[in-house]
């Protein structure tokens, strides 16, 4: 079963609200770095907009690797923070959202200001093309040279991907499973230890 969605692409949705207008950007993230550079190109391309608010979920958001936001002069905590709170309440992870605004010549308050982000992102999820992700966990497994194609073919498995390896004395190899398949990938391994197999979860 999935376990969180993410844009397939990326996707635009304007909403307006007491003349403001609200444009939202959604984009597939795997760096921050990604959603800085399309936050600069937004501040170029609508360089009369007041403000180009973001947020962003690396990982499920469950339990993100990185999360955050901004709210680019807007009061603190009006704009950014229930952008990132719609996107954990809709389960979106991997996303970076910039919100874009036109002030249109009516104060909303404060209160109006953190309900018009949150639908701005909110009718941004119901248009945007999503994929279901199921979550991934990891561990590391040790094991003498002579268990190499033993332990290849355990983990010719589709949802096993080796995240990094190292060889020394003996072989260490840091794979990422679905969490699906997570219990009867370490079992296996486990299995092994006879033959000089060890497995630890790997650590952050």
């Amino acid at each position: 079963m999935p376990q969180y969605s993410r844009p397939k692409e990326p996707h635009i949705n304007e909403i307006e609200i007491k003349r403001s207008r609200f444009i939202a950007h959604a984009i597939p993230l795997k760096h921050t770095s990604e959603l800085q550079q399309l936050q600069a190109q937004l501040q170029l391309e609508h360089n009369k907009a007041s403000h180009h608010c973001l947020a962003y979920i690396l990982g499920g958001p469950q339990q993100p690797r990185a999360a955050g936001s901004s709210d680019d002069g807007e009061p603190t905590g009006t704009a950014g923070k229930p952008m990132l709170n719609v996107l954990l309440q809709q389960k979106i992870g991997d996303v970076g959202v910039v919100v874009t605004r036109y002030f249109g010549g009516t104060k909303l308050g404060a209160g109006g200001l953190i309900r018009a982000y949150g639908q701005a992102v909110a009718e941004l999820i119901k248009v945007l093309p999503l994929e279901g992700v199921e979550t991934r966990l990891e561990l590391v497994v040790d094991y003498p040279y002579n268990m190499e194609p033993q332990i290849q073919r355990l983990l010719s498995q589709s949802s096993i991907a080796v995240v990094d390896e190292s060889f020394g004395e003996s072989v260490t190899k840091q794979l990422s499973i679905l969490e699906s398949d997570y219990a009867q990938v370490k079992a296996s391994l486990e299995g092994l230890a006879h033959l000089g197999v060890v497995v630890r979860r790997s650590t952050p």
